[in-house]
């Protein structure tokens, strides 16, 4: 039963895209879905984009390593939407409708005049997205490696394959209408799972008692991460959240901002019932495991997995992976559109060569990333949520400033922009170089400190440097 859902499951999203091909005829449908997003279309797709499986599949493996020091992660769900409605809506939007931006590279040219901030930026974007996307094609890859009883790499292969299917037919048009379908997926799934996750083990009592007994610091409020590590995931995915270009993108997409009025809160119940997931499984695996009730793991990431195949009844295992799959795919779709533009469009605008490329051209690229994201998968070692940590964390170390400060406050200019990229791209992707090498000296995560000196650049720099009277190029 369970692997012919997720079979159907594959086939339907892969329906959709051909569908939706014969609605991407211009770069305005391919990239922006045709900037007709309404409310409750805007939600699950934002929602889609940010539960991926970092959350499904790295959230209850981080929870099993660390404990509930991770879960600093996951709490800034509730007012993200918010931030984003007050700072980045209202410019983002009219960047879309009255200067033609498709891109958060035009957004960043539009606003600073620089087109060397935003060919860097689209590096930056690019680097993000290969980073990330090998996190949902190694979350796929083990979710149908446990399906379809075979390995991990021709789980991601099988995976990769589907995705790179119906986003490059579809586009951004395809991406938006699965994300319908599969955010109201993740929202059922989560749910049940959850809820089901406690009364397997004994209910919260059960599970803390058994915690407590054995690994105590488990439940700390720091984990076993420390109070540095966790506030600076607080701080990266909270304030991060802000320079997420799959996300944010979403606020370009809407066909009136009238409609936000209740973005905020609607997403905030939403992720946080997603969010669930993490908390629920990762701490009912951890308190089974210490219980003797199931078999220690072989990897962390292995939590979800390993929870329903020995607890859940088939129908719950048959609902869970295909909301885990929804996670996964509908955050690497939004990843392969915004990682083709980087390619197709804003690198070689930042050249000078201004022709807007054709939805063929588009297609061809949305393949190349999702080449690039397969080997840097095949080459990952180690947790999922910390491969995950690394691409949310170049994004926020590269945008943040430039778009939730930059675009609110006249006084920065071209050379604050690109001072933060090359301090905040620079920085995330040498930290993160040192600590695989295990020569990272800090407890603050290389993408926080990354984010802190990418601020630190663009508001010094855009204090003393002197306003251009023109835009720089």
């Amino acid at each position: 039963m369970i692997p012919g859902t997720i079979l159907a499951y594959l086939v339907l999203l892969s329906v959709i895209g051909v569908w939706t091909a014969r609605r991407s005829r211009a770069s305005t449908d391919f990239y922006l879905a045709g900037r007709q997003l309404g409310l409750f279309t805007t939600v699950l797709a934002t929602m889609a984009s940010i539960m991926s499986g970092f959350v499904f599949v790295g959230g209850p493996g981080l929870f099993y390593s660390v404990g509930l020091g991770s879960f600093w992660i996951v709490i800034s769900a509730s007012f993200t939407g918010a931030m984003m409605c007050w700072l980045l809506a209202r410019p983002l939007h009219a960047m879309a409708a009255q200067a033609g931006c498709l891109t958060i590279p035009d957004v960043i040219v539009a606003r600073y005049g620089c087109r060397f901030s935003s060919g860097f930026a689209a590096v930056g974007i690019l680097l993000g997205v290969v980073g990330y996307l090998a996190t949902q094609l190694l979350a796929l890859g083990l979710i149908l490696a446990a399906v379809l009883n075979t390995s991990i790499w021709l789980g991601i292969l099988a995976g990769a394959l589907v995705l790179a299917f119906y986003t490059t037919a579809g586009g951004m048009v395809a991406a938006v209408y699965t994300d319908v379908v599969q955010g109201g997926v993740m929202l059922v799934s989560t749910s049940v799972i959850f809820g089901y996750a406690l009364s397997a083990a004994g209910g919260s009592s059960g599970i803390s008692a058994a915690i407590l007994r054995e690994a105590p610091d488990l439940l700390s409020p720091w984990g076993l991460v420390g109070p540095i590590a966790c506030l600076g995931w607080f701080f990266l995915f909270s304030v991060g959240s802000l320079g997420q270009p799959h996300v944010v993108h979403k606020m370009m997409m809407v066909r009136d901002l009238r409609l936000l009025k209740h973005f905020p809160w609607i997403l905030a119940v939403c992720m946080t019932i997603c969010s669930l997931v993490w908390l629920g499984v990762g701490s009912s695996a951890k308190s089974l495991v210490l219980r003797g009730a199931m078999p220690l793991l072989a990897h962390p990431d292995e939590a979800i997995t390993s929870f329903l195949h020995a607890f859940a009844p088939t129908w719950l295992s048959a609902l869970a992976y295909a909301g885990i799959v929804s996670a996964i795919m509908s955050t690497a779709d939004s990843f392969a559109t915004i990682g083709a533009a980087a390619l197709a469009r804003d690198l070689p605008r930042a050249f000078g060569r201004q022709s807007e490329p054709t939805v063929t051209k588009s297609r061809v690229f949305s393949v190349v990333v999702f080449a690039l994201a397969l080997m840097f998968a095949l080459s990952v070692k180690g947790l999922v949520a910390y491969a995950g940590i690394l691409g949310f964390g170049i994004f926020a170390a590269a945008l943040t400033p430039l778009l939730s400060v930059g675009l609110n406050w006249p006084g920065a200019t071209a050379w604050s922009a690109r001072a933060s990229l090359v301090v905040g791209t620079g920085t995330a992707v040498a930290g993160e170089i040192l600590a695989r090498r295990g020569l990272y000296p800090l407890q603050l995560p290389p993408a926080c400190l990354a984010l802190l000196l990418s601020f630190i650049a663009f508001l010094g720099i855009g204090l003393v440097a002197p306003k251009p009277t023109e835009p720089q190029e």
